[in-house]
Order: C-alpha cells, then sequence, then structure tokens
C-alpha cells in the first residue's frame, strides 16, 4: 500500500515540471534525399547572422525555407505559438528541434515543444 502511493505521489510531482511536447512523423511522401546536407540547411539557418530562423519572433509568427536537395525543395517552419507574447528562440533550440525531425522521421515530421512549432 505504502508503495503504491508513493509511486503515485512521485508520478504527480513529476508531471508538473514536465513541458507541452507534441510530436508526429509523416507516414509517407518522399523520404530525405541526404539527411547531412538537410542538417547544414538548418546549421546555416539556425546560427549564421542573418539565417532564415535567427533573430526575433513576433507573437504567432511564422518563418520558413525550402531549400533544394537534388531535385526535392525541402520545407522547414518555425512558427512561435505563443498568442500573447514575441521571443527570441534560442539557436542551439532551434537546429536541435528541426535536426530532430530530420533523423527521427524518415519521412519528415512535426513537433510542439514549449510554445514553439517546428517542421
Amino acid at each position: 500500500m505504502k508503495c503504491t502511493s508513493m509511486l503515485a505521489a512521485l508520478s504527480g510531482l513529476l508531471s508538473v515540471g514536465i513541458q507541452s511536447v507534441g510530436a508526429t512523423c509523416y507516414g509517407s511522401g518522399a523520404s530525405w534525399p541526404n539527411t547531412e546536407e538537410a542538417r547544414t540547411f538548418v546549421h546555416d539557418a539556425c546560427y549564421n547572422s542573418g539565417g532564415m530562423f535567427t533573430g526575433y519572433y513576433n507573437s504567432r509568427q511564422t518563418k520558413s525555407m525550402c531549400p533544394k536537395s537534388g531535385n526535392l525543395g525541402l520545407q522547414f517552419v518555425v512558427q512561435n505559438t505563443n498568442t500573447a507574447a514575441g521571443f527570441d528562440l534560442g539557436d542551439d533550440d532551434c537546429y536541435n528541434r528541426l535536426s530532430n525531425e530530420i533523423f527521427g522521421c524518415e519521412h519528415g515530421g512535426a513537433s510542439t515543444v514549449s510554445g514553439w512549432y517546428f517542421k
């Protein structure tokens, strides 16, 4: 009885600090033609001065890019989903979240993490 009560209490405490996360991998469509090239596009967009995804995002602002890899256009999207405030997305957060979509999903995917949407 004590063990069950302690586990329930611990579970409740752990759930308080967990951030809202939603992720979906696309089940069809083209596969990544070159994951390392895609990672380079994301790196440049997240870290380079004037990169596509650097800087401040107004409330609900979306930034996107569609670089070519072979004959395919690769669509990358980042959105601040906050309805009341703007924020500057951290370079590491940008790179890591978009890299997750490249390496975590064969056909790409989308996720929402801590008020940011990545595709």
